[in-house]
């Protein structure tokens, strides 16, 4: 029978009722008084009172605590037994188990069990706890070094922004340099173009062409410096062909003016003694020098006309000087009318001088100090026509390189006499 179950005791034998006296709940059996005389049985173990016997089941409720009684009660005579049939077998019979004694083993477990249960929950709380603070101090630790890593970062964000803006900084200084001397290549370029109006169509037309591509890779502003040096480098070209091409016009031109001067100066002298003649011998040659009343054409160009010039049929004889101011202003209005400023007119006395010249010798040539010479039976408006006809004459009115004209203009057998410079 094991010692757990302390509310199971053993079945009682016959023997052991009759020897066994009925003993008081949670009352402990006593020993004899020493004076009382023993009371023998012979070859048996029951005659011996137990000094700690197990108290006798009792009809309580087997889980009810009995309180123990106030005073001891006085301990029965012991009963003597009556001879057994078998007395060397017989077994002292064990005290039943009184309920009011509180199985202390069971107890005993049991608090061990809770006790166990409370330091194993209380170990697990613990242990938890402790994984907790390491898992936060871990969070923390990672936190730290997320936040090392991030400034570390920063500063290689920052030590990298410093040397791309360093960087920038000296690229922008190349891109600006590089854009402004392509700007500047620009300006001369236009300069160049202004100043050689007679430089021909095909020189002048190659250098406008290379002037826009630059202008616009300058104005785009996304050609790299190289690029845009290379750009502003290929307008040199361009710019030296038109160069030559006006001054070998210029050079041409101006071969032709003194050539004309000469024959002028020729002309002017021959006219005179011409002129002096014709006062001399004037009654004589009057009536065949008159031209006829239905207006027919002159007979061959005077000899005061320069080899080169050209003939106004039906002028020559006399000249005065004419309004040079009124010449002036009809070309600026024309300039006016194609969007070009106005010129200043000034009168010049040897423009005025190789007029009344043409007049008087009928026909019309460059004297090396003027731009454009006409002559016109049809007034002021009839000349410019002519002069905006010929494209020589017309390009030299509208030319945008100049301030400045000086007007001569004479009159003379009905017509109309023009010599302009401009400046």
């Amino acid at each position: 029978m094991s010692d757990i179950d302390a509310n199971r005791s053993p079945r009682a034998t016959a023997t052991d009722e009759a020897t066994t006296a009925p003993q008081i709940p949670t009352q402990r059996v006593q020993p004899l008084p020493p004076e009382s005389a023993p009371i023998t049985t012979p070859a048996s173990a029951a005659t011996q009172v137990p000094t700690q016997a197990p108290a006798v089941r009792t009809p309580t409720v087997p889980t009810q605590r009995v309180a123990a009684p106030t005073a001891p009660a006085p301990a029965p005579a012991p009963a003597v037994p009556a001879p057994l049939e078998h007395p060397a077998v017989v077994a002292p019979r064990r005290a039943a188990r009184t309920p009011s004694r509180v199985p202390m083993r069971r107890i005993a477990l049991v608090t061990a069990a809770v006790v166990a249960l409370v330091g194993s929950v209380a170990g697990g709380l613990t242990l938890k706890a402790q994984a907790d603070a390491r898992a936060a101090e871990l969070v923390r630790a990672q936190g730290r070094v997320a936040a090392t890593l991030e400034a570390a970062q920063r500063d290689e964000v920052f030590q990298g922004a410093g040397q791309d803006r360093a960087a920038l900084a000296a690229t922008s200084a190349v891109h600006d340099a590089a854009y402004t001397r392509a700007g500047a290549v620009l300006a001369q370029a236009a300069a160049v173009l202004a100043a050689t109006p007679q430089a021909g169509d095909a020189p002048r037309a190659q250098l406008q062409a290379s002037i826009d591509s630059v202008s616009a890779a300058v104005t785009a502003g996304t050609v790299n410096p190289a690029a845009i040096d290379t750009l502003a480098a290929g307008l040199a070209a361009p710019q030296k062909a038109a160069t030559d091409a006006q001054a070998a016009w210029q050079a041409a031109e101006d071969a032709r003016i003194a050539a004309e001067k000469a024959a002028a100066e020729k002309a002017a002298a021959e006219a005179a003694a011409a002129a002096a003649s014709r006062r001399s011998s004037a009654p004589r040659t009057a009536r065949a020098a008159a031209p006829s009343s239905e207006g027919a054409a002159a007979p061959a160009a005077p000899a005061a006309i320069p080899a080169g010039g050209l003939v106004c049929r039906g002028a020559g004889g006399s000249g005065s000087e004419s309004s040079v101011g009124a010449i002036g202003a009809a070309i600026n209005d024309y300039r006016a009318s194609q969007g070009l400023p106005t010129l200043s007119v000034n009168r010049s006395g040897s423009l005025v001088q190789h007029a009344i010249t043409m007049s008087t010798a009928g026909g019309i040539w460059h004297s090396g100090g003027d731009n454009i010479v006409g002559c016109s039976n049809g007034g002021l408006s009839s000349l410019m026509s002519g002069w905006k006809g010929s494209p020589r004459h017309n390009e030299q009115m509208l030319r945008t390189d100049v301030s400045t004209m000086y007007v001569g203009g004479a009159t003379g057998a009905g017509f109309l006499f023009g010599a302009v410079l401009f400046k």
